[in-house]
């Protein structure tokens, strides 16, 4: 009760940057390769498909041939590239034909998110992040439906990085769990 958190939301470039110049104690964030100096555990595991909004023409269809999909505007998350931290998006992407001229790009989920359901272009998001809004019909999972890309979630720390009594409580727990807790049980699908 006597501890206060301080969260700032930023670019996983911008985490990494952060951790490995001591500007902060941990870090959420997406990795295409693990920066030597730090440490990284995989927090968690999610689930990419492909969404459109309520005005997209697809939406109310009854069926949704991976075919249909060919050359639609998209929108995209910034690390969607080769080689990026999202480039399993990328490759979901490509299977799907769908056009590489972006609509939008964001490096924030929910701005993406807004994106898809106001209609500037179908997206890929994660599939637990989605589910509310695909049940309250704001969104709708567009194919394909099978062998979805798993994207890893880490938590980043500083070996070199000198914790306060607090910081290290909250390194040390969030460590017991990922020991303690199964990857698979920290996987969303």
């Amino acid at each position: 009760p006597k501890v206060t958190f301080s969260i700032t939301v930023a670019e996983s470039d911008e985490v990494v940057s952060r951790i490995s110049q001591n500007r902060a104690s941990l870090g959420i964030c997406l990795l295409n390769r693990i920066p030597p100096e730090l440490q990284a555990q995989v927090l968690y595991r999610e689930y990419f498909g492909l969404f459109c909004g309520p005005h997209h023409r697809l939406f109310h269809q009854p069926q949704i041939a991976l075919s249909e999909l060919e050359d639609e505007r998209a929108v995209s998350f910034q690390t969607e590239v080769e080689g990026g931290a999202l480039e399993p998006v990328t490759r979901l992407r490509l299977r799907a034909k769908i056009s590489t001229r972006w609509s939008g790009v964001s490096s924030n989920l929910l701005e993406l998110r807004r994106m898809i359901v106001s209609n500037v272009g179908i997206g890929a998001l994660p599939l637990h992040v989605a589910r509310a809004d695909v049940s309250q019909g704001l969104l709708r999972q567009l194919p394909p439906y099978d062998e979805l890309p798993l994207v890893n979630i880490y938590l980043l720390t500083n070996p070199r990085r000198r914790l306060s009594d607090a910081e290290a409580a909250l390194v040390k727990a969030c460590n017991e769990m990922l020991q303690r807790v199964d990857l698979r049980e920290r996987t969303y699908s």
